[in-house]
């Protein structure tokens, strides 16, 4: 870790950050690319992070050898985004805590529970998931021993939380008001059986076993009409409402620095238009006519620094980022950069940082001149 040194500004990176957005942008990649019978990768996303779309939209055209120009794949995305986006919660932070009870078990039989076996398990029911990833990481154990493991786990990380994220049940609700003309109502354990699959997959899986008198297609529109009125349970990610208000308060300068584009921009803050207030401006790489190259360029961070009313020095800006590109184009600009990295990401691939966290509960203002927490 490098030495901490005061700042008088402080810029956030936005997805995967503060919003929830993540697992939204690879569901809008993968449904361009799987008519092509190609996979987004974990490694990919990792490598496009912060770009600019266009840049985004090569790099997986080029990897995945897609017969798409770069225009038809940004434009085929942004139709996904906008009736995806709109549904974005603040960074819940329970997605690491799964992975984390799931790697605390394969720790001690010194196994590593990898991205790839989690995409194999979405989708699975509990029993099925503890089969593949025992028979996967040649655990000694049996279903009931790993279940019984993982249970003792849950009850560790998760003393106020159920053992999936409440967003099954706002999944359920959609699909049970979808339902409710035709007399028909799912469970929460048939919306689990479903994790994993497209909405299309979905809507032809309960079209059938239902006997609707409508198309799948049809039925996913409805089940989707219902998503801006449902998802609107805002969570987040653990700290995050606590240091930026704590920032906010204090009149430290905050500001966002994104890969992203205005439109997609909109879309993602929907519903969080009072925490978006807060800071003093938005610099958005994809849309903005100053920002010449996305991250891990540093262009979108001295450009979001020099915006500021009382513009800082570079030395003066603190960055706050998830991603491997972010924290290059931060250190690049000559700022100090505060990384919290998904769980997945490999060690080596958080170097550069000026500290690396678990997540944004556990940063210390007062470590770089800023005013700490008043409790």
């Amino acid at each position: 870790m490098s030495s901490c040194k005061p700042v008088t500004h402080v810029i956030f990176d936005m997805d995967g950050l503060l919003l929830d957005t993540e697992s939204l942008c690879a569901a809008a990649n993968e449904s361009v690319i799987q008519p092509y019978g190609k996979v987004f990768t974990w490694e990919l996303n990792v490598a496009q992070m912060g770009q600019k779309a266009e840049s985004c939209a090569q790099m997986i055209i080029n990897h995945l050898q897609i017969p798409l120009s770069v225009e038809d794949y940004v434009s085929q995305v942004s139709e996904v985004h906008k009736k995806i986006m709109p549904t974005a919660q603040l960074m819940p932070d329970t997605e690491r805590l799964y992975t984390e009870a799931t790697q605390a078990i394969a720790s001690q039989y010194n196994k590593v529970y990898t991205w790839e076996i989690k995409v194999q398990c979405m989708g699975m029911k509990g029993p099925m998931a503890a089969q593949h990833i025992i028979d996967s990481l040649e655990l000694p154990l049996t279903v009931d021993q790993y279940l019984g493991k993982i249970s003792s786990q849950y009850d560790s990380l998760f003393p106020n939380a159920r053992l999936l994220p409440d967003t099954v049940d706002l999944y359920k609700t959609c699909h049970n008001r979808a339902l409710a003309p035709y007399g028909q109502s799912v469970t929460w354990e048939q919306i689990v059986a479903e994790m994993g699959h497209t909405s299309l997959e979905v809507a032809q899986t309960f079209s059938k076993k239902f006997d609707l008198k409508i198309s799948p297609d049809e039925y996913k529109a409805t089940v989707v009409s219902f998503y801006p009125e449902v998802f609107t349970a805002v969570k987040f990610m653990k700290g995050a409402e606590k240091v930026v208000r704590h920032l906010h308060k204090h009149n430290i300068p905050i500001a966002i620095a994104s890969g992203g584009a205005q439109d997609s921009f909109e879309l993602k803050t929907t519903n969080h238009k009072e925490f978006v207030s807060m800071f003093s401006h938005v610099v958005l790489a994809s849309t903005d006519p100053e920002v010449k190259n996305g991250k891990p360029a540093p262009d979108v961070f001295l450009i979001c620094a020099s915006r500021f009313s009382n513009p800082p020095k570079p030395e003066q800006c603190l960055v706050f980022e998830d991603a491997p590109n972010g924290v290059t184009a931060g250190v690049t600009a000559g700022m100090q950069v505060v990384m919290v990295p998904d769980p997945r990401l490999d060690a080596e691939m958080t170097k550069g940082a000026s500290q690396v966290l678990k997540s944004l509960e556990d940063f210390k203002p007062e470590l770089f001149g800023l005013p700490s927490y008043d409790c």
